[in-house]
């Protein structure tokens, strides 16, 4: 078949699974007799030291001459469907061999796997194929000269000043056509037609080589454990059948065998390169964490040479095992696993919680986006209000510690030296009063449910932030408590597309409302009843009558006294950002 053969590596399933490949080259097209000697060969149809009969196969590998073919056949194809492929472009004619290597070259829409290969086969006048039309300049004077569109006596000398590339890239982009080694190839516009619906019983008997397709009639419905991220493990009917492995576990799958017990544990092989959650972790025989496994995975058994339904038992005892949901952490250089509570557990603990208030003898403490326990170590007050330092109940000084409200909630996170002058300075921003917010639509509280939990910031929405940037610096917020600095106001909109909110950090707005209303800045420095800061300097005390006139001081007077005083307190600590690097 063009130059080179179509061939495929079957393996003995059964023997893989024992840790030996065992395997037999085939090259296809092939006869049932000639399958029949491979099988026998490989051991499939013989017993194991069990008495259990190998009747199982896959394939490890594939030899392709088309451009194609190769990346859409997996390891577990109908034998009878490669068979049928392989004739199918066997009885071509060597014209028709080229035009389906151009197209599959080209890049077919229309195919992606084994069945629409096969159907390619009936639709090759779907395409046309112009040989020798190799780049955009072939295309442009096939165009001129030889596709009869125009005529060369009308066009006479000024054929000669053509610009053949560039007429040929307008009738490329224009037709829709793409240049392969065979060459230029396009779609005709005629309607693609199903000739094989993918099914064993739509193969014609001559391209047939498993005796009627009894190796796949091996599908039956199977019980098996599923086990989903963040949930308990349930029981599911499923078919053995290849698809439904796949589509439990949302992509290809893999075996693996920890357990000494007769099952597997049926995965995505890419889970982890696809970011698939974590799941449950795998221990060896000392309770160390070796591996974990990602995304949603199955428990199944093991039966004779194939996957079978699990016992009653293996059911249960599976069942407690994974049984708890489990969330990770990175501890140095150690991943550790701990329990993760439901969503009901959750809200249970919140509404416990609501009026609890937190003293130095708490432990067991849930905090909101921090996995296990924690228990009081220290406090502090801050401006009138009590804060808690929260040590893990689990893993105590090898992890950082969080910071509680009086009422449990989180406050700030990521603390390793206690109460440090900078901590203080951070809870002292988180209690600041304001006398406005940046966007009267969002609240600090609803802040602190998406996610972000430092009270030193001010949320807004898009409309808010867009104007605030006018005069501040403001940052995205983020889900997992952390932000970044937006300095292009583009960013904005991408943003809050994707659901996100913004903020300007309190100090920083406060000071802007005291620039834009200069009464307010010199009645915070002499007023002596902070609850009746209004902009109008009238509860300190009285001004002595000016000897002259006897009339108390000038307003502007009393502005440049206030300036006139040097500032007393210290810049306030600023809260660690997350850079656009980072982000």
């Amino acid at each position: 078949m063009l130059d080179g053969n179509f061939e495929a590596f079957v393996t003995n399933l059964g023997k893989y699974n024992e840790g030996e490949l065992v395997g037999e080259w085939v090259k296809f097209p092939t006869t049932a007799e000639e399958m029949n000697k491979v099988f026998e060969c490989i051991g499939i149809g013989s017993k194991n030291e069990f008495g259990n009969v190998y009747e199982e196969w896959f394939i490890t590998d594939y030899e392709c001459p088309i451009n194609g073919v190769y990346e859409m056949l997996g390891e577990y194809e109908s034998l009878d469907k490669l068979n049928y492929l392989a004739s199918r472009i066997e009885e071509m004619s060597s014209w028709e061999q080229e035009q389906f290597a151009a197209i599959m070259e080209s890049g077919c829409d229309e195919v992606s796997d084994i069945d629409d290969l096969i159907n390619l086969t009936y639709n090759l006048d779907n395409y046309d194929i112009l040989p020798g039309i190799n780049d955009e300049s072939d295309l442009g004077y096939y165009y001129v000269h030889e596709a009869g569109i125009y005529d060369e006596k009308e066009l006479g000398p000024l054929a000669n000043y053509i610009d053949y590339e560039r007429f040929g890239r307008d009738i490329a982009m224009d037709k829709g056509g793409r240049f392969t080694d065979q060459g230029y190839i396009r779609d005709t516009g005629n309607s693609w037609t199903t000739y094989f619906d993918g099914s064993l019983d739509d193969i014609p008997d001559e391209y047939r080589i498993t005796g009627g397709g009894d190796a796949e009639e091996l599908d039956e419905n199977i019980s098996v454990l599923v086990v989903e991220p963040g949930k308990e493990p349930y029981v599911k009917e499923i078919s053995s059948e290849l698809e439904s492995l796949q589509h439990e576990v949302g992509g290809y799958v893999e075996a693996i065998y920890p357990f000494e017990e007769p099952v597997a544990i049926i995965c995505n092989e890419e889970a982890k390169l696809e970011g698939l959650p974590f799941n449950r972790a795998l221990r060896d025989d000392e309770g160390e964490i070796y591996d974990i496994v990602a995304g949603t995975f199955m428990v199944v058994g093991l039966d004779e040479d194939s996957f079978g339904s699990l016992s009653d038992d293996l059911i249960k005892q599976f069942s407690e095992l994974f049984k708890t949901p489990e969330q990770f952490a990175k501890l140095g250089d150690k991943i550790v696993a701990m329990p993760m509570i439901s969503e009901e557990q959750r809200e249970q603990t919140a509404k416990e919680q609501k009026d609890f208030e937190v003293n130095m003898q708490t432990e067991g403490l849930a905090v909101r986006g921090h996995i296990g326990t924690w228990h009081t170590i220290d406090n502090a007050e801050v401006d009138g209000h009590n804060f808690f330092l929260m040590e893990h109940d689990t893993y105590g000084d090898e992890a950082s510690c969080v910071i509680v409200d009086e009422h449990g909630n989180l406050t700030l996170h990521d603390i390793y030296d206690g109460f440090d002058e900078h901590t203080l300075d951070l809870l002292h921003q988180d209690v600041m009063p304001v006398d406005r917010m940046p966007d009267d639509s969002i609240s600090v509280n609803e802040m602190k449910e998406y996610g972000y939990v430092w009270g030193g910031m001010l949320p807004m929405r898009e409309e808010a932030a867009a104007e605030v940037m006018k005069s501040c610096t403001i940052y995205r917020l983020y889900e997992d408590d952390t932000e970044g600095m937006i300095l292009d106001p583009s960013k904005i909109k991408e943003h809050a597309l994707q659901g996100g909110i913004f903020g300007v950090e309190k100090q920083e707005w406060k000071a802007l409302l005291e620039r834009e209303n200069p009464l307010k800045a010199a009645e915070m420095s002499t007023e002596d009843d902070y609850g009746m800061i209004d902009g109008i300097i009238n509860n300190g005390p009285k001004e002595e009558k000016s000897a002259d006139k006897g009339e108390k001081a000038s307003i502007m007077d009393r502005l440049k006294a206030a300036k006139s005083e040097p500032p007393k307190d210290k810049p306030s600590a600023q809260k660690e950002h997350k850079s656009d690097r980072e982000i």
